[in-house]
């Protein structure tokens, strides 16, 4: 009885506190939600269905990328190398399809150019002890190195029936890459809610020696952070493939990497680790996808809409700071 009349003594929250937490919660949908209206408002033509479509399409790679990137900052680390290892892992797939091998093997030897990625840059970080920025830093400035290297090849026309297929078929109006992009993001929400990995990766952002005098495996959880970043980088190179049909030199870089960064940070994902979440990456990966092409059918130059993101990415980043800021002054 007692613990019962303790159980209603309990003052709920103050409702200021409640709606705050609900806005910060659905900051992401709410956004969108608003740029769909101001969109609409602006140019009917952007929301057509045609063109909805295609902000799906083109917010494929995005959220696939964003989906490794948001899980190396939840662990409280950081991938520089990830858009010119897309270019890599995309060269290496269109190099075996230019020779003739199996769709299988140049499958294979993609995802194994991408593991071999997160693989050194997981040493790098937790073997080595090298900051996260250093060390990626240093494997984009090579991975850039064997960018042009494997693209002295020359442009490769993707003509591979499976890679066309998945790229052009659309089952009751939907892309297939795009049904393909929701099962990989919901695979990737039911290991960080489910799984070992999920728990130890929100873990190492949190509070890394606290996990580490309990005697939990950092340095290996570290390395298959990365890992699992290298396998997203790889998994994008196979999906981008398949939706232009062509592979160059030019078909990712760090525009990629500055896309699927503002994905995840307009997502809610911290940039001081232990926060993240796929549903809010997925969004962002909209969001980016829907400004890019609302501003290019506005005829904005492609030098303004960069501009844009990065200025978007530091309002995030500021509303983030802001809202850990406030956080610590309640608790305190």
């Amino acid at each position: 009885m007692s613990a019962v009349a303790a159980t209603r003594a309990t003052p709920a929250a103050p409702a200021g506190e409640r709606v705050r937490a609900l806005i910060v919660r659905f900051a992401p949908q709410l956004l969108l939600i608003l740029l769909l209206i101001g969109v609409a408002l602006i140019n009917p033509v952007t929301i057509s269905p045609n063109n909805l479509v295609n902000i799906a399409l083109n917010a494929v790679p995005i959220a696939v990328l964003g989906l490794g990137a948001m899980w190396i900052l939840i662990a409280g680390g950081l991938d520089l190398s990830a858009g010119f290892g897309v270019a890599m892992c995309a060269l290496v797939l269109g190099g075996g399809i230019q020779q003739g091998q199996p769709l299988v093997v140049t499958l294979l030897m993609c995802i194994a150019a991408g593991l071999a990625l997160g693989l050194i840059n997981g040493l790098l970080v937790s073997v080595l002890a090298m900051p996260p920025f250093i060390a990626t830093l240093a494997t984009m400035a090579a991975v850039q190195g064997i960018v042009l290297l494997l693209g002295k090849q020359g442009t490769v026309i993707i003509n591979d029936p499976v890679l066309s297929g998945l790229g052009s078929v659309r089952p009751l109006g939907i892309p297939l890459l795009v049904i393909v992009a929701a099962l990989i993001a919901v695979a990737v929400a039911a290991l960080a809610r489910w799984s070992r990995f999920g728990l130890y990766t929100y873990g190492l952002g949190s509070n890394k020696h606290a996990m580490a005098a309990r005697g939990a495996p950092v340095l290996s959880q570290t390395l298959l952070v990365y890992l699992f970043g290298g396998l997203m980088v790889a998994l994008t190179a196979i999906l981008l493939v398949a939706k232009v049909q062509i592979v160059d030199t030019n078909i990712a870089n760090t525009n990629l990497l500055l896309d699927a960064f503002a994905a995840t940070i307009i997502g809610g994902t911290s940039l001081f680790g232990g926060k993240g979440s796929v549903i809010g990456t997925i969004t962002g990966a909209v969001i980016i996808s829907l400004i890019s092409t609302s501003l290019v059918v506005l005829g904005v130059s492609a030098e303004s809409v960069n501009f844009f993101k990065g200025v978007t990415i530091v309002g995030a980043v500021m509303i983030d700071a802001a809202i850990r800021f406030l956080d610590k002054r309640e608790s305190a």
